[in-house]
């Protein structure tokens, strides 16, 4: 029998019930948090990465310590040994309800996490009390269950916990290293006893230390390895799914034996990467956080790695190779583990004994948790001895009595698994209710915003900008009848708040909606200072930022900044440039977009750029880096006799058209666009300060940029708004004389 054959003392038959208690709570978490494992995925990407960590907040570990600490070992031994048992006991297609399931159950380390946080307890001394014991003895007042949980999880850290990793390194060095007896046992144990004697807060840090390294390793030695013994990964997915699709054809057909086959397989791999035990949450439990349900968007990312990514990555590589059975993977195993001691082999080997000190140390903290809760401090330190005699025991037992005592051993942790996973689960349904306050009150303290913020920049990356304002500009510039066109300019007016009595024209008289956009303002709507060496603003736009460029530097707000050079286009005027000014205006729907000269001038030339039209609100150019140089521009350079001034007319979402008036050649934004200089030498170009120098057809930015040691500011209200023509700074000095 394959039951007994596999794991002595471990009944195959319970992983059927285990499996649909886990999709039923899946389903129900999947609805009721409405789908958070879609709406939430890439906000649990930026926790992880540290972007919302507050230094201010409660807590001993960041996110990604305590998901790595948490997840080690499920994330890559377990994953791949599920992967493994899930395929013999099931066949290829059990992949397929591996990948659905995981999709699905993804909430329940979401809810168990976030429940961790949100019933922790702090000591005087600023320990950290977390784990399933404190969420279901406080908020659903059952000690006596919380009491079974933890003495079920005690014996489950002795055998799956400290056992398994240990067993499973012991077989690395014996069969891939050939280093016999105790030696590596004895190494790995002085490891974990190092970074357990420092604590969660070790922990932590080691785990975020290695484990990256360990997936690196790993996914490098998978490269080399199997590069040239994959099969065509097209057929094998082909495989995946007809053999998936066979428990439907046999439901209707009136048999149910290959989808209990599925079931099992399936429960198996969710077993070995812990879903439901409730270990990753006893770690979440101290990070660091200003919010309960942060963690539990993060923790969500660890059952979508394990399901999605190694289960496929390992079962590939054993269908590839014709594992169909467990005869076969021990075969396989051990031509993997006895090949050449190469770089690949190594690399692999490095990966596992990295996991293998995580996942010691990982269990090692879950249970002193448990001890602790049950016996006290007191016990706590028995336990902490018990623990490392484990280790070396189950070292000892297996250099004597080899791999059956490995699989016995499995068997045994396979089944404490199982019961320690029943009150967890339990839990989860009852207090569904205390994780969905706890992300509802997370959302309305801002993770809305993060949210579309994240969505709206993926969004921009994808689309096809210029082709899109292109089709826009079409809109935007057809003649609609007056009964059409007059409804809509009115409605465009009203919802950026156009002052039209500012407008030269009667807003019938408008023909399209782009030409309204670039109307022209009444005679004496705007005052030009006539100072002569005063600088005036160009537009009428909110100022964003302006300063000093530190060299070729320009450093905005939030640590923004943008390299010179790409900026202007070129080294032709660099020199003049460096370590001088800049100042940027934003011209929002609501602004007038015609621009003029900030002074009296020659022009000299100018650079056009073409580029991508990202928008250029707040939220682009904060959350795009380098946003300004990667989209359209069009630079004009203009001798002032006070220095040189460069005009940046930068390019944006829709029409993102820009024309200036000293040469009517030049349109941006058209389908055929190339890189463009030019230099005016032979003809004078004069401008009167305050003059028309060109429009945007749809909203953008303009930045100006001051020669060196030329231009002193003016107190510029940063953020809010001035009229073209206003006085933004003075000159210092007349350097030449130009034709009036």
């Amino acid at each position: 029998m394959l039951t007994t054959k596999l794991f002595p003392f471990l009944d195959l038959d319970l992983l059927k019930p285990y499996f649909y208690f886990l999709l039923f709570i899946g389903l129900y978490l999947t609805f009721r948090l409405k789908f958070p494992q879609i709406r939430f995925l890439f906000l649990a990407i930026k926790i992880f990465s540290g972007n919302m960590d507050y230094k201010g907040s409660r807590g001993r570990l960041v996110h990604s310590q305590a998901f790595y600490a948490g997840t080690g070992s499920s994330l890559l031994p377990g994953a791949i040994l599920g992967s493994a048992l899930a395929l013999v006991l099931a066949g290829p297609g059990v992949l397929v309800w591996i990948w659905l399931s995981s999709f699905l159950i993804m909430p329940l380390r979401f809810v168990s996490s976030t429940l961790a946080i949100r019933f922790r307890i702090k000591l005087e001394s600023g320990r950290y009390l977390s784990g399933p014991m404190y969420f279901i003895e406080k908020a659903l007042r059952a000690r006596w269950l919380a009491i079974a949980f933890s003495l079920a999880c005690l014996l489950t850290v002795l055998s799956m916990g400290s056992a398994m990793p240990i067993l499973g390194a012991s077989f690395l060095a014996k069969n891939g290293l050939d280093i016999q007896g105790m030696t590596v046992p004895f190494l790995v144990s002085i490891i974990v006893v190092f970074v357990v004697l420092g604590g969660i807060r070790r922990i932590g840090k080691v785990s975020s230390y290695l484990a990256p390294i360990g997936l690196i390793l790993f996914f490098l030695s998978y490269i080399l390895l199997f590069r040239d013994h994959l099969g065509n990964f097209y057929f094998f997915l082909e495989s995946v799914f007809k053999e998936a699709m066979q428990p439907f054809s046999l439901l209707l057909g009136g048999g149910f034996s290959l989808a209990r086959i599925f079931s099992t397989g399936t429960g198996m791999f969710f077993l070995s990467t812990e879903t439901g035990i409730g270990k990753s949450a006893g770690v979440a439990g101290v990070v660091r956080t200003d919010s309960a349900a942060k963690q539990g968007i993060v923790s969500m990312l660890a059952t979508f790695f394990e399901g999605f990514v190694v289960a496929t990555l390992v079962i590939y590589a054993l269908f590839s190779f014709g594992v169909k059975d467990l005869e076969s993977v021990k075969n396989f195993l051990f031509v993997l583990v006895n090949g050449p001691t190469d770089s690949a082999r190594l690399a692999l080997f490095a990966s596992f004994l990295i996991f293998s000190i995580i996942a010691i140390a990982g269990w090692f903290y879950t249970g002193e948790q448990n001890a602790r809760y049950i016996f006290g401090e007191k016990f706590a330190n028995v336990y902490r001895i018990l623990f490392v005699a484990s280790l070396l025991g189950s070292a000892y037992a297996y250099v004597q009595f080899g791999e059956e005592f490995l699989l016995q051993v499995f068997g045994i942790g396979y089944g404490l698994a199982l019961i320690t996973a029943v009150p967890v689960l339990i839990s989860l349904v009852l207090l569904a209710k205390v994780a969905q306050a706890e992300l509802r009150k997370f959302l309305e303290g801002g993770a809305h915003y993060e949210i579309f913020k994240d969505f709206y920049l993926l969004l921009l990356s994808i689309l096809p900008k210029n082709l899109v304002s292109l089709l826009f500009g079409i809109l935007a510039s057809l003649r609609l009848p007056r009964f059409i066109m007059i409804p809509i300019l009115k409605a465009f007016a009203k919802a950026y708040k156009i002052n039209l009595n500012e407008a030269e024209l009667e807003i019938q008289e408008y023909n399209s909606l782009n030409q309204f956009f670039t109307r022209a303002l009444k005679a004496g709507a705007r005052i030009t200072d006539s100072a002569e060496n005063a600088l005036v603003s160009p537009v009428d736009a909110k100022i964003t930022g302006f300063g000093d460029i530190n060299d070729q530097v320009i450093l905005q707000a939030k640590g923004v900044d943008y390299n010179l050079k790409e900026l202007i286009g070129g080294d032709k005027y660099l020199s003049k440039f460096q370590n001088g000014k800049y100042i940027t205006f934003y011209l929002s729907p609501q602004d007038y977009h015609r621009i003029h000269s900030p002074a009296y001038g020659r022009i000299l030339g100018y650079y056009y750029e073409p580029g991508k039209l990202f928008p250029v609100n707040e939220l682009a150019v904060f959350g795009i880096r380098g946003l300004f140089p990667k989209n359209e521009r069009l630079i004009t350079f203009l001798q002032t006799e006070y220095g040189l001034v460069a005009v940046i007319k930068v390019g944006a979402s829709n029409v993102g058209r820009i024309r200036v008036t000293y040469d009517k050649k030049i349109i941006t934004n058209t389908l055929i666009r190339t890189t463009k200089e030019e230099d005016y030498k032979d003809v004078s170009i004069m401008i009167d300060k305050g003059a028309e120098l060109g429009r945007f057809e749809m909203g953008s930015t303009v930045i100006l940029i001051l020669e060196r040691d030329t231009f002193d500011f003016a107190d510029l209200p940063l953020n809010e708004k001035v009229t073209y023509g206003t006085t933004i700074g003075t000159f210092r000095k007349q350097v030449l004389k130009l034709p009036r």
